[in-house]
């Protein structure tokens, strides 16, 4: 029975190793965590959010300042009352009307996400460590499987043939691994990974995706038809050209001769982020049942279960080996240490 001990608990860390590979999906986690981390990586830096918080910002108070200030100056412009001026404008420009509207109600949202994601930047860093910095996460399933078969082989080795490089290898083998794993700080980084994945549950749907995919196609209307119809018609209403209309904005009403100027542009990053989350949904209900630190552990406890067995098959053949020398000594019709 003690010689079974040690095998026995190479091959059971072996196929616990192999069975958590299979059972956690891990070669389609790693792969699907891999491009994930590689798509949202350029976003989850200081310049992005920062960039897209500016342009967020600029939208917002360009909105603000058209319902508030435009809207009421442009009606006194044009012998009418704010409330006709709005009603102009809804029923000629019914893009700008839902532009706006939907701007001020989905500003808020908008800048909820970009918060979500400023907070969630030491968790991301520590997420795309895994395992190392030069190392992708899709090293880790193989990890798993090589060493799996490498615990059930030694197993096997160690059951037919005690070996004292076998059990070494084992005692080696599941040092690197336990220590190693806190040598590269794997627990903090699963604990990142899961933190990670927990805050972006509640925002990461197809619901919400396809919401903010309609919400950038209204702005983006609004936009072209504010440009190319309602301050061309404006500009005819007051007697300008539109040259000369662009410069009353820009004189009286900055935030909104701003917005006007940048729209397009804003658009870009907030569709570059959008567009990085429609095309991760597949990566992310992969990943979304995941819980890296249990994994983690795994890993370290399996690791540490491979050194014991090394070191029990290792005391184990020097309990076999003390007897046998004694009994050729006295074959030999002497006792004590035998003699080179």
């Amino acid at each position: 029975m003690k010689r079974l001990v040690a095998p026995g608990l190479l091959m059971l860390a072996g196929f616990v190793f192999l069975v958590a590979t299979i059972v956690e999906n891990l070669f389609a986690v790693g792969s699907d965590f891999e491009e994930m981390i590689d798509d949202f990586r350029p976003i989850l830096t200081d310049q992005s959010i920062a960039g897209l918080r500016a342009d967020l910002v600029g939208l917002d108070a360009a909105a603000v300042e058209f319902q508030t200030r435009v809207v009421p100056a442009m009606a006194d412009r044009l012998g009418m009352t704010p409330e006709a001026f709005d009603q102009l404008v809804e029923t000629e420009f019914p893009a700008v009307a839902d532009g706006l509207a939907l701007l001020l109600d989905t500003g808020p949202t908008f800048a909820g996400l970009i918060d979500l994601l400023d907070q969630q930047q030491d968790n991301f860093r520590g997420a795309d460590a895994i395992p190392t910095e030069n190392l992708p996460a899709e090293t880790m399933p193989w990890g798993f499987t090589a060493v799996g078969a490498l615990a059930v082989a030694l197993g096997v080795y160690l059951f037919w043939r005690p070996s004292l490089p076998a059990a070494i290898s084992a005692i080696v083998i599941g040092l690197l691994i336990a220590v190693g794993s806190f040598v590269v700080s794997l627990p903090d980084k699963s604990g990142d990974a899961d933190d990670l994945n927990a805050a972006l549950e509640p925002v990461y749907t197809v619901g919400t995706v396809e919401e903010a995919e309609a919400a950038l196609g209204v702005l983006g209307a609004m936009g072209r038809e504010m440009a190319t119809e309602m301050l061309p018609a404006l500009a005819r209403r007051l007697g300008m050209s539109p040259g000369e209309l662009g410069g009353f904005l820009a004189e009286n009403f900055p935030a909104t001769a701003q917005g006007l100027q940048t729209l397009p542009a804003a658009l870009g990053p907030f569709r570059g982020l959008v567009d990085t989350f429609d095309a991760n949904l597949d990566n992310y209900d992969t990943l979304q049942p995941v819980k890296f630190t249990p994994i983690t552990w795994i890993l370290i406890i399996g690791g540490g279960v491979i050194a014991l067995a090394g070191g029990l098959a290792l005391l184990r053949r020097d309990e076999e080996e003390a007897p046998t020398a004694a009994m050729h000594l006295d074959a030999e019709g002497g006792w004590g240490p035998r003699l080179p």
